[in-house]
């Protein structure tokens, strides 16, 4: 089984989402899931890929071209390098059996989308998990409460992921 684990690479979060991360990295290796990883070797994203080579196990990394020089140090088991951040968030999706959404920015919000957009377009039934730490997609599900109240989006579009607000949470749903 592969995981693919969305996270802030921002260096200056509070050590409660790297600590988070880290935590979340664990429960999925000790879980024998592989790291499908696409991002930095810093913030959260730096803490899920020091604990997978903590715990020994593999991760594939998939680079934009533009950070392919960068990513070649990081020691991944297997690398795929992707002419845009498209193709890049395409991939993670398709090689992951299971994607975790922690908290981020932008980059995090939008694989959050793109993924949900592909598992509702393709009906690949991945399971998505949504991390509301300390209710940080509060708001967010609010937003899409609002979509569905206005006919914007399906049942199914709320239906998509699974929501988490602690690492038991995770561990009974993964």
């Amino acid at each position: 089984m592969r995981a693919f684990i969305a996270c802030s690479a921002r260096d200056n979060v509070s050590n409660d989402y790297k600590n988070l991360a880290s935590d979340v990295a664990t429960v999925l290796a000790r879980h024998d899931y592989k790291l499908i990883y696409g991002g930095a070797d810093t913030g959260m994203m730096g803490k899920c890929l020091m604990t997978y080579k903590y715990e020994g196990k593999k991760v594939k990394g998939f680079v934009d071209i533009k950070d392919a020089e960068y990513a070649e140090r990081l020691e991944f088991d297997a690398m795929d390098v992707l002419p845009n951040t498209f193709d890049r968030t395409r991939d993670l999706y398709k090689s992951a059996d299971l994607i975790v959404i922690l908290p981020g920015g932008i980059g995090t919000l939008a694989e959050f989308i793109s993924c949900m957009e592909e598992n509702l377009t393709r009906g690949d039934n991945k399971k998505m998990i949504l991390f509301n730490y300390n209710h940080f997609y509060t708001p967010l599900l609010n937003f899409y409460t609002k979509l569905y109240d206005d006919k914007f989006v399906s049942n199914e579009a709320l239906k998509s992921f699974i929501i988490v607000k602690t690492i038991e949470d995770l561990e009974k749903v993964i």
